[in-house]
């Protein structure tokens, strides 16, 4: 029997940006290869129309498109006077490509590089991506702009581990989104919380975003060991009160407020600090995860989309037999941003 769809609403106390779904198109053609370090990687972009150099180089600009000569004039300058000021670059060999300028940038002994300026001066890309085959064949169905979600690897109880940083933003976002999944499928699957950190070779540990962010970690897996039905309504409190700056005096107000033993936990954090963040820094290395948020199920990566019916997805597929509470359609206001720490 076909078990019934029930629509769960999910509480959200932010909007958080949409995912661009054609993040993920890689180039089938012409990758062009980035300028170099001082620059931005992959896809960078500069407001070359409100620097300094715009008067200087060509006046101010009262047209809607740059001439060739112009594009190359104002790009020299631009360049010369804003990014590479101690060497003698060259920009030569312009081209109208249609939307945008291509050009090419010589830099003493580091080579040529095909670069990008939009027509009316605005921005300057020093990389790019040819999409002309993807395009063909998306229009011969040979490739869809549908995201497909990835299958993961199947068990009879799923466990689900998403590394993260206390007070890292995009990660307080993946356990806002997580948690109707959690509450959801808490009886048939298994979703734990990793702790990113850090050990030097003197033995000091760090979290990125300083000391209060690394003990809020501590004390967030001492909850998870000693009340983890306590866990996740903590840790949504802990979010909405506190901030890496003030932790270690405001956990106590959330930790009030959902039932937990504060003299448990802060027994804990004393007496199991090494050896919970040591734990963590195994996990950590064994899947090689360095970016919070990084969700793994069944061990393998999860990269899909970040919104609670996407995450319950991915759980559910990894199910030898999924249970009746899969078909429960979990709904969204906005997915999380697909940034990280």
């Amino acid at each position: 029997m076909t078990a019934k769809k029930k629509t769960v609403k999910k509480k959200k106390n932010q909007k958080f940006p949409k995912l661009n779904i054609l993040g993920f198109i890689k180039a089938k053609r012409a990758i062009i290869i980035p300028i170099i370090a001082f620059l931005a990687p992959v896809l960078f972009f500069m407001l070359a129309g409100n620097s300094k150099i715009a008067q200087s180089a060509i006046g101010v600009f009262d047209k809607t498109n740059l001439s060739i000569e112009e594009a190359e004039k104002f790009t020299r300058a631009f360049i010369t006077t804003e990014i590479i000021t101690d060497q003698e670059v060259k920009v030569d060999d312009v081209k109208d490509l249609g939307s945008i300028y291509s050009f090419q940038l010589t830099i003493p002994n580091q080579g040529a590089y095909v670069s990008y300026i939009s027509k009316d001066g605005q921005f300057i890309f020093p990389s790019g991506y040819d999409t002309e085959e993807f395009k063909k064949k998306v229009s011969a169905g040979e490739v869809s702009l549908e995201i497909t979600p990835k299958e993961m690897p199947k068990s009879d109880r799923p466990q689900a581990q998403l590394f993260l940083m206390s007070f890292c933003p995009y990660g307080n976002q993946a356990e806002e989104i997580i948690m109707p999944v959690v509450d959801l499928l808490k009886d048939s699957a298994d979703i734990i919380p990793r702790y990113i950190v850090s050990k030097t070779d003197s033995g000091s540990y760090s979290s990125l975003h300083g000391e209060q962010e690394l003990n809020q970690d501590v004390r967030e897996l001492c909850v998870y060991k000693y009340q983890p039905e306590k866990f996740w309504d903590f840790l949504k409190a802990v979010n909405t009160d506190c901030t890496h700056e003030n932790a270690d005096t405001c956990w106590t107000g959330p930790a009030r407020e959902v039932g937990i033993d504060i003299n448990k936990i802060s027994q804990c954090q004393k007496q199991e600090f090494k050896t919970l963040l040591d734990q963590q820094i195994t996990l950590t290395a064994q899947y090689s995860v360095s970016g919070s948020p990084t969700l793994l199920i069944n061990e393998a990566a999860y990269t899909g989309n970040r919104t609670s019916e996407d995450f319950k997805q991915a759980v559910c597929s990894a199910f030898n037999n999924p249970p009746e509470e899969c078909s429960t359609i979990l709904e969204n206001e906005a997915e999380g941003a697909q940034g990280g720490c």
